[in-house]
Formats: structure tokens, sequence, C-alpha cells
């Protein structure tokens, strides 16, 4: 148990979303928070993200606004007698905080320790020497790998070890992945940035296993020391490829029992030897020649792998591992769903299906940023997609991947490339791999050609030629209805069919429905695979004979998640969704929503009434409202999605929020934001915008308020349909004027929410759904915050411009400016 003295836990945020961290972090706070809340522990959060939903929380918890650093948690530390500091559910930003809090001697100090992973732990996993030893202790192969603290070492280490090598800063300042050097000439050049963000001006050098099978293990332990695996994945991209830009399949596919049993057996010595309390997440390097393997990486925290897991098994990750740092063991930890059974959460997860991560790219919207795949990581979000089979849930992903991204992932026509560009493309691969892979297979490579080239195991070009041939049998056998059948249980949608039969995909749907008598039928996610009793709300679609899913009863509304993260929304829809549906139940709805991005904070366990894991495309929508006949759908903004569904004659109700943004760029000093409903304009306060761009709150002058009382009053005229709106002001020779009256913004709705107090997605959904709803002002917060937004420039290689839009942005992030 933990000890008593344990009162006040400050639980380290990951900061705004990134490449390599989309909600997956806030979305295990949110659940560690909600458990935690129940005991009698004062709870404190802190991160840097502006598109936190953990101040919206209905549990008491105090929430802490500050730039992530060192000496801004000291000065938390001090302020709030932290007893313990929890850092796994902020991602390797609360880990190397962590590490460097204890290195300044504050946590001794003040008699501090972590939760869930010792500072020992910590200060290994940092270092990658150290880590050897620790594997070399329980027997386990590795890497050969070395620190260095000048070029000279680290190129003698190279000479020895060979070619190519991997190199990462040390406590780096910012988020770095491992970069591949294949000659002296590139180590030298990739050296002189690494020193640079290195606190300790260190550089791990080690041996490439580029070309290996990539192998992801998640565990779970509880401090008695019982374990077990809940899933494993393996990369379809070898080593050398970021496993963030790889699909992943879920159970392992190419793996012998011996292999998998092997890596199961060391993931789980790893927790062991580690003293892990919650979930680790292993990766490996497995030599495809001979089975022996090297552990990569230890990520003894929350991370798009674990939450992808949580996703895939149905095994609620987060809510068990909470309890276990409460101080209970997996044998005193009950799963809500398991009816009459006395294992509870010893469980170890069983799949009868078979899911997929697949990367999506921001590509458009950035074109001068190298599409090549390596080991740094590219992708802007995931979709996932659940099926019977590889080919399924493969064909599920792709198309859950909207036209637009589509088009970015295939930026090169693959169908328009030379023999030489197309072999290129094989050899070096970037994004949207697949669909290059699937026209060399259309042109006849083999699949050994195709192994030797990419490294990837055959397994897949199987599958994919497989593919390959149900889209021939399709093109040569227009509205055949065998042919349809197994196309559809393959996972082919009825846009990808029309596309083959060169007809409208409402002719398909028709043929289908009406003349095939080819219905989808829904499988329930959860952990036993029906080997015991289970009670899930969890769905994914196929198209067999049983159906698993029970219509919902009572009053429902369908919520349209926001699907795959992409520049522009990401973190901030996320939010708005989030409280769109605790609105929605507050006015007594049951929350039917679909949504397939692992990452998804929505995605949480008890938020919605019953999860839909599916692509948000039009097929799969109108299949969903045919079998819950919901009394409303709900949606943000006006997406292509929603008008293929309202020339489908469904009404959706879209939430008066911009899904772009407000206007960009433009010269202006304040921003109001006010609510309009049946004519009553009502302000909630105003902000001021820098030359930068950024939102600071202010307190209101009564020589401001003169002026901008009566511009809000005219805003009317500006504004057709109830909603919360922003008014951009710009001062003008002493005189305000109003440049424009918009939507409020999705991506300052999170925001400006914590500015005001206020909740305004639950606002703005009682507004779409009842016409009006109850207002009440708040105090503006104390203190000054500078808002501003993420870019992933730097990560793509791009110089940022200097007034970059709005809409391109990743995240967003605030600083107190007191």
């Amino acid at each position: 148990m933990a000890r008593s003295r344990a009162k006040n836990i400050l639980i380290i945020g990951a900061g705004p979303t990134q490449i390599g961290r989309d909600t997956e972090s806030e979305a295990a706070a949110v659940q560690i928070i909600k458990n935690f809340a129940e005991t009698d522990r004062n709870l404190f959060y802190v991160t840097s993200d502006a598109n936190s939903v953990i101040p919206r929380l209905d549990v008491d918890v105090k929430f802490i606004e500050a730039e992530l650093t060192v000496n801004s948690l000291i000065q938390i530390l001090r302020e709030n007698e932290i007893d313990v500091i929890l850092p796994v559910a902020g991602n390797t930003v609360a880990l190397q905080l962590s590490e460097q809090l204890n290195e300044s001697g504050i946590l001794k100090e003040l008699n501090v320790r972590t939760l869930g992973v010792t500072t020992t732990t910590i200060h290994n996993i940092n270092n990658p020497e150290l880590m050897n030893r620790v594997l070399k202790h329980i027997k386990e192969p590795t890497i050969p790998t070395t620190v260095v603290e000048n070029v000279t070492d680290a190129l003698r280490f190279a000479k020895r070890v060979g070619f190519p090598v991997l190199i990462k800063p040390i406590a780096s300042l910012t988020k770095t992945n491992r970069i591949k050097c294949d000659n002296e000439h590139q180590l030298m050049e990739m050296l002189e940035s690494a020193f640079k963000v290195s606190i300790t001006n260190q550089v791990a050098v080690e041996k490439s296993v580029v070309g290996y099978k990539e192998i992801e293990m998640i565990v779970i332990r509880d401090a008695e020391g019982s374990k077990l695996l809940i899933n494993g994945g393996e990369n379809f991209n070898p080593i050398g490829v970021h496993s963030g830009d790889s699909i992943i399949f879920s159970p392992t596919q190419t793996l012998t029992d011996v292999e998998f049993q092997s890596l199961r057996t060391a993931a789980l010595k790893i927790a062991e030897i580690l003293k892990i309390k919650g979930v680790c997440h292993v990766q490996f390097a497995l030599d495809p020649t001979d089975g022996k393997h090297f552990i990569t990486r230890i990520n003894p925290f929350f991370d798009r792998s674990s939450a992808f897991a949580a996703r895939a098994t149905g095994y609620p990750i987060a809510n068990v591992v909470a309890k276990i740092l409460m101080g209970q063991n997996l044998r005193e930890i009950k799963l809500s769903g398991v009816q009459r059974h006395d294992s509870l959460a010893l469980i170890e997860p069983v799949m009868d299906h078979i899911a997929v991560r697949f990367p999506t790219w921001s590509f458009a919207s950035f074109k001068n940023a190298n599409q090549q795949l390596n080991t740094r990581m590219k992708s802007t979000g995931s979709v996932m997609a659940f099926g019977r089979s590889a080919e399924e849930a493969l064909q599920k992903a792709i198309r859950s991947v909207d036209s637009t991204t589509a088009a970015e992932q295939a930026a090169l026509d693959e169908s328009q490339l030379s023999e030489a560009q197309l072999i290129n493309v094989l050899i070096h691969p970037r994004a949207g791999e697949v669909y290059y892979l699937l026209e060399a297979i259309r042109r006849g490579y083999t699949v050994d050609e195709l192994a030797k080239m990419t490294h990837i195991d055959a397994f897949y070009f199987y599958k994919l030629r497989h593919l390959v041939k149900l889209e021939r049998r399709l093109r040569d056998n227009r509205f055949d209805m065998a042919a349809l059948q197994e196309a559809k249980y393959f996972g082919f949608g009825d846009t990808q069919i029309a596309h083959l039969w060169q007809v409208r995909s409402d002719e398909v749907r028709d043929f289908r429905i009406k003349k095939a008598h080819v219905f989808a039928t829904y499988k329930g996610v959860e952990p036993t695979a029906g080997e015991f009793p289970y009670l899930t709300n969890t769905y994914y679609s196929t198209f067999e004979d049983e159906d698993e899913a029970v219509r919902t009863t009572g009053k429902k509304i369908l919520v349209l998640g926001t699907a795959n993260s992409q520049v522009g929304t990401n973190s901030a829809a996320e939010y708005t969704t989030f409280q769109t549906i605790q609105r929605c139940q507050k006015l007594g709805y049951k929350v039917i929503l679909i949504n397939n991005n692992p990452n998804a904070l929505t995605l949480i366990p008890d938020l919605a009434d019953k999860i839909y894991l599916e692509p948000l495309t039009v097929e799969n929508c109108l299949n969903i409202i045919h079998q819950e006949k919901p009394d409303k759908i709900i949606a943000q903004g006006k997406w292509e999605i929603v008008t293929q569904l309202v020339l489908r004659n469904v009404q959706v109700e879209q939430l008066p929020v911009s899904r772009t943004t407000r206007s960009e760029n433009i010269e202006a000093d304040y921003m109001g934001v006010i609510s309009s409903i049946n004519g009553s304009i009502n302000l909630f306060g105003v902000v001021g915008i820098d030359e930068d761009n950024m939102f600071i709150p202010i307190e209101v002058s009564e020589a401001l308020k003169v002026k901008v009382d009566p511009l809000i009053k005219n805003a009317n005229q500006h504004i057709t349909n109830n909603g919360i709106y922003s008014v951009i002001i710009k001062e003008n020779m002493h005189q305000l004027q109003i440049v424009s009256v918009v939507p409020l913004a999705v991506q300052d709705l999170p925001f400006l929410s914590f500015a005001f107090d206020q909740d305004f997605a639950g606002i703005i959904t009682e507004i779409t759904l009842n016409g009006s709803s109850k207002i009440e002002n708040h105090l503006i917060i104390q203190g000054d915050y500078r808002y501003s937004h993420v870019y992933p420039y730097t990560q793509f290689g791009l110089k940022k411009p200097q007034n970059p839009p709005f809409s391109l942005a990743i995240g967003a992030e605030f600083q107190s400016i007191k």
C-alpha cells in the first residue's frame, strides 16, 4: 500500500500535442484522476497543454497551467507540499523532468518520491549504457552501445562495430528519435546538432539493427510482482522506419510460438527487474534469420502503443494501472465487464479479431517536407481498424483515411510511376507505402522480389496479393453476388467496389442490400474472446452471420468522432467532442460514438454509452444509423462526411463552431467572446491579441468596456444563427471597430473555456439540440496567460514561416506571464 503520508500527488502531463504524441497521455491522466479522486488524496495536475480537458472534469483536482520545466516544477512542489510525483501519464516529457528533478536534489530535500516507476529506473532508461548493464544482468542480449562526449570517441566506436549506427542525445531538451548514420560524414554532421540539444552534452551511439522485425509487447506489473502480457504488436515495416510511421498488426502475424514466448518472457522480466508498478511498453528488434532479439526501447508509461493495446484487446489498461498505483494488486482488481469469474484483472487478454493501426500524414499542407520514412517520425496521427482477417482489417484501415489525407499519403500517383520510379519508392519507403506495394503487385512483382527489396515479411505480400486478386475478380464480374460477398468479407468498402465497377457507390449499396442481401454485422471487443461472459459497449463491423450488438434503448444520439488526427484540429477537436458527449448525457441522451483514432481521449471506458470503432465513412455511418436508429446525429462543423450524409437525406445537427479557424493573420488588438441566442447577446469577456497572434486574457478596464459594449450590441447584424462567436476587434486612432464576427474556432475553444471558466462546447451542444442554453458568467482566471499554437515545421525539417496559419497548428500551449 502507498505510505499514508502520500496525501498530495502531482501528476505531470505531457504538454501540447506534437508529432509522436496525441491525446493518449491525457486520456490516461483522465482515468487515473477519476480513480484517485475516490480516495482522500489531494490531486494536482500540471501541463502546458492549452487543449487539456482536465479543468472541465467533475472531480476534485487542482489544475496547474505552467511551463513544463524543472524550475516551474520545483516551485509547484514547494508551494503545494507535494509528497509524490506521478510521471507515467506524461510520456517522455514527464520521465525526463522527473530525472532532472532527481538530479537537482529537490526530491531528496523535500522527501518526494515517484509513483509507478522509481528514480533509479528512470535514470537507467534515460542512459542506454546503464540500461544495457541491467539487461545483461537478466541475461538479455544487448545492442552494442556507448555514450560519448566528443566526435572522436563516436567515430572510434562506429569503426569498431561497423556502419550503419544510430545516435540519440542523452537527456534531450526536446523530443528526439534515433538518427541513422550510414558513414563518417553523416555521423559527424548529425553529432553536431545532437550534442547541442543534450543537457549533459552526451550522445548515445549504437549499432544499427535496421532490417530486423520490429515487435512490441505491452505488459502490466503490480506491487507484489504479478505480471501479465496485455498485447503483442508487429510492425509492417522492419526497423529503419519509425514505428509511429509503420502499419502495426495485433496480434503478431509472423512470429513462431518460440519467438513469441521468448519476447513475452523478456518483456515480463524487464517489468520485474525495473520494479514497474503499472504499464510497460517494450520494443524489440527480431532477427528474421535466426529469431534472436534485441531490446530497442522501454517505455514505463502510457504511450500510443499502450493506447492501441487497450483499444485492440478491450482491456481497460489505464483503469487497472490507476488501481495498482493506488495500492491494489491485480488479484484484487475487478474488471467491470467480467461476469462471474474469479481471476479478475489477472485475465491475460485474448483476441478473436485482428486490429491494425495505420499512420496518417499531413504532407499536403507542408509541400516541401521530405516524405521518405526513416527513424524520425513524421505522421501526425493514426487510425485503427478491426477485422476477422488481416486483409479485412487492413482494407478498413485504408478506407478509414479520408480522401484528402489519402492524397497526402500517395502524393505520387502510383499508377503513373515509371518502373525506375516505382523501384526507387519500394527501396526507399515513403508516406503511403502500401499504395505503392499494391501497385507493384498489380504490375506483376513477385512476393519474393518485394520481400527482398523492402525487407518486409513475405506474409504481408501474400495478403496484399490476395487483395489484388479480389480487385481483379470484382473488375471482371460487375454486380456479381458471389464476388461482392467475398469482397465485403475481406474488407472492401462500397466506394472501392463502385470504383472498380465504374458506378456510383449508392448503386453498390442498393445492390448489396436489396439484391445480394449482404449486411454488416457487429462483434464486441472484449479481452476474453468469448471465453467468459463479458459485458462490452465497444463494437466493430464485419460481414458474418452472427450480430452481437443489441440496439441501444431509450433516447439516444449518435456523435461523429474526430477520426484521424490532422493538423488544425487534433486535440482541440477531441476536447470539444469529449465535452459534447458529457453535455448530451446531461440532457438525457444515451451517447453512441463512432470513432477510430486509437489515441482518442473520447474512447476512454465509460465515457460514451456505446462505441463503434469504425472508419468514419458514409457507408459505416449509414450502417450504424440503420443498426441504432438514433434520435439525433451530431457532428462538429461542415465536414465532407456530413455533406455526403445530408445528400442522402440524413439529418445531422452541426455544432456551430469553425472546423478550420477564426480569421487568420489579420491585424487585430482584441477578441470578444459572445453568445447569441434568439437575438440576445451576452459578452463572456475579452482577450488581447499581440503581434505574435498570441492570446492574453485581460481584465476589462472601464475605459475598454465603454468602447467594447456598443460594438458587442451591434454584433448581431453579423450573426444569422444561435451560437458562440468570436468578435475580432481592431483599434484605430483610439477607436474600436469590428473586423469580423465568426463562430468560435475549435482550436480556440478549449483555452477560452479555461480563461472564462465556461463549458463552451457544452453550451454550443445545448444550443444546437434545444435552441437555448442557460448562460452563467464567471470571473476571468486570475493571472495572465500567453496562448500560442504549436506547429510541426521543426519535425518536418522545415523553416517556420513568419506568420504560419493557425489551421496548420498541431497543438496549442499556454505560458503564465505572471
